[in-house]
């Protein structure tokens, strides 16, 4: 493969001009600009061999130019197109029926592009079939209006949503005072953080006060064992979100819920032309032919596994006190602070592997103990370099760094503190205040 005829610099200083966001494009980024990839390799304009420890943000799950995914994507478009005046097809009734057997939650499938758009879907469906409109959240479900104070408890009276915050206790005390007015409860899992049996208690939770609860599996639906949280885990749901992975990159995304849940979506008002695109329907009916035996599964966790213990001992050796959980193909590694991962990773980038700067590396299939071992060695030199140069602490990172990282990362609380017990008592008197105000969903919390 042959570099194009332009370094990365040139091509990101073009984008600045005519495309690149500065914060989300150019600066949360590492100074490549990559033209092709295969497997978890990609290359970039100069000809640089770079791993993505990423899985491309959680859109892979097989790997780049998969041979089954691309055979049926070509086989779309040549054989039959891309996209039909109709919106039954086929191929979106096999891959309807097939996730519907997968996951305990699914009855009847709706399908969108992203899973920005699936988790909106799955609020407007909960508040068409509830006639309600208040929605308690935790965690990040995309970019739209109603999603975007994700790291910040609280509640906005222009959208009707409050935040909270992962808290039990907070929770618990919303459902109680508001639960009949309250559509869903939708919640991003984060198991590095929160255990299985957290999921079921808040699932049961929201069962005992009649309301709908909606696990936001976007990521998770593939990465927590080969069927999430709702199949693999058990953990009960009313409707479930999932997007990542299922077309191995092609954009398309899942609501699924119970049959007659699921029927409010002609009076939720969710429509869209390229959601009946076939293209990616086969490549996620490919998708499920590779993963049905297991074995994908159980390869990808055999090599996140390396790769999670790996840098948990690499940090060690170092002398880097650093907490390193969650499932498998989906773990976080958090160290002192922001800056300080930052700094390892970009020094990691530039010995050729591009790990997730937020701190959740996702391995695909494409890993084999190659992969891991050049993951592993490009790591422990950025670590060393910027351990030579840093004032670093080693052994177990504090609780409160830990703290403060779910609550800066994805607007957690593992433990109710003070100043989150004083925003949730905030929370309620603008809830029940019931007129519009400035809210508090724009401000964090303060420790």
């Amino acid at each position: 493969m042959t570099a194009v005829a332009e370094s990365n610099a040139a091509a990101i200083d073009r984008a600045r001009r005519v495309t690149a966001a500065e914060r989300f494009d150019v600066g949360t980024r590492f100074g490549s600009v990559f033209h092709s990839a295969d497997g978890s390799w990609m290359r970039d304009l100069e000809g640089n061999r770079v791993l993505d420890v990423t899985a491309a943000s959680g859109a892979l799950l097989l790997g780049n130019r998969h041979p089954a995914v691309v055979e049926a994507v070509v086989r779309s478009v040549r054989d039959h197109g891309a996209v039909f005046a109709s919106t039954i097809t086929p191929q979106r009734l096999e891959l309807a029926e097939r996730l519907c057997a997968r996951y305990p939650a699914g009855e009847k499938a709706v399908f969108c592009k992203s899973g920005s758009e699936a988790t909106t879907a799955a609020i407007q469906i909960a508040r068409a079939a509830t006639g309600r409109d208040l929605v308690l959240t935790a965690g990040y479900h995309g970019w739209f209006e109603w999603q975007r104070p994700y790291r910040n408890m609280g509640f906005d009276p222009r959208t009707r949503v409050a935040n909270f915050g992962y808290s039990e206790t907070a929770l618990r005390r919303l459902l109680t005072e508001f639960g009949s007015d309250v559509a869903a409860v939708i919640l991003t899992p984060e198991p590095a953080w929160f255990d299985l049996e957290w999921h079921h208690r808040v699932s049961r939770l929201c069962a005992e006060h009649g309301v709908l609860f909606i696990l936001d599996e976007v990521i998770t639906a593939l990465r927590w064992g080969s069927r999430g949280l709702n199949g693999t885990g058990g953990v009960r749901a009313d409707m479930v979100t999932m997007s990542k992975g299922i077309a191995n990159g092609h954009a398309i995304a899942a609501v699924l819920g119970g049959r007659e849940l699921m029927d409010h979506y002609d009076a939720a008002g969710i429509a869209g032309t390229y959601n009946r695109e076939i293209t990616p329907m086969f490549a996620a009916l490919a998708v499920l032919d590779e993963i049905e035996d297991g074995s994908v599964h159980e390869h990808s966790e055999r090599m996140g596994r390396a790769l999670k213990d790996g840098m948990r001992d690499v940090l060690a050796s170092v002398g880097i006190a650093a907490h390193v959980a969650g499932p498998d193909m989906m773990f976080d590694v958090v160290t002192a602070s922001e800056e300080l991962s930052w700094d390892i990773y970009a020094a990691a980038y530039t010995h050729g592997a591009w790990f997730e700067d937020s701190g959740t590396q996702m391995v695909t299939a494409a890993f084999g103990q190659a992969e891991v071992d050049h993951a592993l060695e490009a790591f422990e030199k950025g670590a060393r370099q910027v351990a030579a140069r840093t004032d670093v602490e080693a052994g177990e990172l504090p609780e409160r760094l830990r703290s403060k990282f779910a609550l800066d990362a994805f607007g957690g609380s593992p433990v109710d503190t003070g100043p989150a017990m004083a925003r949730l008592a905030e929370t309620v008197e603008l809830i029940g205040r019931g007129t519009p105000g400035p809210g508090t969903s724009a401000t964090p919390v303060v420790e």
